[in-house]
């Protein structure tokens, strides 16, 4: 504004000036040119009577100057004109945010195919519970710091006996159909996971819990004994009752709501197509805009399913999907093709080990031994050629930042020399063919593993260090589709590599409650005394006193050695560039890559915020 005033005032002096030049003294009272004179007098008079001039006087200005003074004034005002607009547009950016608006879609490619889009079946299959966790919500979740937070809930209380939970759910929360979430939708869910029916993995944690209403918007939770950490079960999706208590549990598997599902969560069934097999190939999520929490940005959701990472890193290097779920390394050359990709690093809770299964083979049932093939194994070299790095070295099943976590340990790092000793203590000595005998029994075992590039590398480098020793070593590789049903469940392996995703309480991993299907001990190993701590550690409140039972449980595992554990990966998240607002850092299992979706965002718009930024 000082700069225009300045510019105007210059505009008046000079028209003053000219002014007075054009005025000649002397002359006649008859002369015509008296009356210009005149009236160019008044103009004068007028214009000393003002700050500014007026818009009649500077159109006058042109007949007082010259070619050269009128170039001035035009480029002047230029620059006044570029002043004006330079000022707009600071002031417009100045006082502007940058934010999200609703619009676009994300296409992401998944490994695997859809069984059962259900939360209490889900347990099995990443694919499910990747879809699952967009379409349903629990009573409580993890935010990104691990910390369980509401969700459902609008709170909870937990009495002083620690035997019952309590919860207060909001009433703002309709399904996907527009009807009503209520207390009952909370109770059948449970009794749905406690049905023998329904086979669901769920029921290790809830099989021994009462759940009763208290109101249409109120729930209870009552334990026999108090369970440290039982509240982080609750984070599993509910299902609704108004259209599953039709269904028998007997047929619950074969529902066709395990394929058009009905939730709470910030995103919707749409559709689907499938392929001649009758396998879907593609599906659609639309924004949920009736979602209880902020509705998400994102108007779609689209995923297409192939049968192997070689297939679904193709479509990703082509540009044919936008992301993928958790790439391996041996994939994310092929992916670099496509410039448009952000890759995100994510921790997960996850270790892989090799667990052995001494129920199996008569050698396992030796500590020595399984003390020895610890010793063998090149942990370093696994983490180099199986995950690039991209992971840690681990020796317990408490990993890092989760109460137990035992840094001291034993450990078993690569000592070819100790391991042969033990072998030979045990009775397995080396033969003339340099292998291991004892008696007419030779030491032979199978490692059986998953059809995953990952586990294919680890299980050979294993192999070729069990070899080392003179052990009979074979690998066994499964398919994705079989690991669970015929290796898994009836724990048809003498060892077995493969991955876990752990939770804060080791119990349902480490009990020997747990060493039967659809328990998670896939070790098969019984002890009264990790029984004992296990089993303590869930009555107590302090958490140092946790940590201590939890410290005693690894000392106990690290010196009978019934799995060797090997390393926790970090996993690789590529996203098409154009996603903004994601954030997760730490997961606990891969669906909690979507744990904050409702931040993602594409389309931006400028908002005025009067405050300077």
């Amino acid at each position: 504004m000082k700069k225009i005033s300045l510019f105007l005032k210059y505009v008046k002096e000079l028209l003053v000036v000219k002014i007075w030049q054009k005025l000649v003294p002397g002359l006649r009272p008859n002369d015509p040119s008296r009356l210009s004179a005149l009236a160019d007098q008044k103009l004068l008079l007028d214009l000393g009577k003002k700050r500014w001039p007026s818009f009649s006087q500077l159109k006058a200005l042109p007949q007082f100057l010259n070619t050269r003074e009128k170039r001035i004034i035009r480029l002047s005002a230029g620059l006044i004109f570029v002043c004006l607009i330079t000022l707009l547009v600071n002031f417009y950016f100045s006082h502007t945010a940058v934010v999200a608006k609703q619009g676009g879609s994300y296409t992401e490619g998944l490994v695997g195919t859809p069984q059962y889009i259900n939360p209490i079946l889900a347990s099995y299959n990443d694919v499910d519970r990747d879809l699952a966790s967009l379409i349903f919500n629990g009573l409580l979740k993890m935010n990104d710091e691990g910390v369980l937070v509401p969700d459902l809930a609008e709170d909870y209380q937990i009495s002083p006996d620690k035997k019952s939970y309590t919860f207060n759910l909001k009433q703002n929360v309709v399904w996907h159909d527009n009807a009503p979430l209520t207390a009952n939708d909370i109770i059948f869910t449970v009794t749905s996971i406690q049905d023998p029916e329904w086979q669901s993995q769920l029921k290790s944690a809830l099989g021994n819990v009462q759940v009763e209403k208290i109101s249409d918007f109120s729930v209870r939770f009552i334990l026999k004994e108090p369970v440290a950490g039982f509240a982080g079960s609750l984070t599993f999706g509910i299902l609704p009752e108004h259209l599953w208590q039709s269904i028998p549990s007997s047929n619950a598997v074969l529902a066709e709501l395990n394929k058009k599902p009905i939730g709470t969560g910030p995103f919707k069934f749409k559709t689907f197509t499938k392929d001649k097999n009758g396998n879907i190939r593609t599906l659609t999520l639309e924004r949920n805009d009736s979602y209880h929490a902020q509705p998400a940005f994102i108007d779609e959701l689209r995923f297409k399913f192939y049968g192997d990472f070689d297939s679904a890193s193709i479509a990703l290097a082509d540009n044919h999907i936008e992301g993928l779920g958790l790439l391996p390394k041996e994939f994310q050359e092929r992916a670099a093709k496509n410039k448009n990709l952000n890759y995100y690093s994510l921790s997960l809770p996850q270790y892989t080990a090799v667990f052995f299964n001494t129920k199996q083979t008569e050698a396992l049932k030796s500590k020595e031994v399984r003390q020895a093939l610890a010793y063998a194994i090149d942990r370093q070299l696994i983490l180099q050629e199986s995950i690039d790095q991209k992971g840690t070295i681990i020796n317990g099943p408490i990993l890092p930042g989760f109460i137990g976590y035992h840094p001291d340990v034993k450990k078993y790092p690569q000592n070819l020399d100790e391991a042969k000793k033990l072998l030979d203590k045990a009775g397995w000595k080396v033969g003339d063919n340099g292998a291991r005998k004892k008696g007419d029994d030779s030491l032979q075992l199978t490692l059986t593993t998953v059809d995953k590039a990952e586990y294919i590398k680890a299980a050979e480098i294993i192999k070729k260090n069990w070899e080392a020793l003179g052990v009979s070593a074979s690998v066994d590789v499964v398919s994705k589709e079989r690991i669970r049903p015929d290796i898994i469940e009836p724990r048809a392996y003498q060892a077995l590599l493969f991955g876990q995703i752990i939770k804060t309480d080791p119990f349902s991993f480490w009990h020997s409650a747990e060493a039967q299907s659809p328990g998670a001990n896939l070790a098969v190993w019984a002890s009264r005394d990790v029984d004992k701590i296990l089993e303590e550690a869930r009555t107590l409140d302090d958490l140092a006193a946790v940590n201590k039972k939890y410290v005693d449980f690894q000392n106990i595992l690290a010196e009978n050695v019934p799995a060797i554990f090997l390393y926790n990966p970090i996993q690789t998240y590529p996203v098409d560039e154009k996603i903004n607002g994601l954030t997760t850092r730490r997961i606990s299992t891969p669906a909690d890559r979507f744990n904050k979706i409702t931040d993602w965002y594409i389309k931006t718009k400028r908002e005025f915020s009067w405050k300077k930024k």
